[in-house]
């Protein structure tokens, strides 16, 4: 799951860095009206192009989870699913998947 060479896993880890300090900057601009959107399509950025499918799934998925069980919005506390899924099918894509297909291109 971690990138087999030094230059990967600095990558790696400055990729998480980037997504952790986009959950503190939302949770720091939780009082302003534009925060959600603006977290939204940084997140997309850092994932794309998974992120755009995972963010729009699961942003359909928790509206409906909470509609169902009533559960008022929070403009932050209703983006860290969204948060924990696209970065964990970002990582995914960017450190597992296209390592694995690029590999396997090169020696088939």
């Amino acid at each position: 799951m971690v990138p087999k060479s030094l230059i990967g896993r600095i990558v790696a880890a400055m990729w998480l860095l980037a997504c952790v300090v986009l959950l503190v900057f939302a949770f720091k601009q939780r009082h302003i009206h534009d925060m959600p959107e603006a977290f939204i399509w940084l997140l997309i950025m850092l994932t794309f192009p998974i992120g755009f499918f995972g963010s729009t799934l699961v942003g359909l998925l928790w509206g409906g989870i909470s509609s169902l069980f009533g559960l008022s919005y929070h403009p932050f506390a209703d983006l860290i699913p969204i948060w924990v899924v696209v970065v964990a099918l970002g990582y995914w894509q960017w450190f597992i998947a296209i390592p694995w297909v690029v590999r396997k291109l090169r020696h088939p």
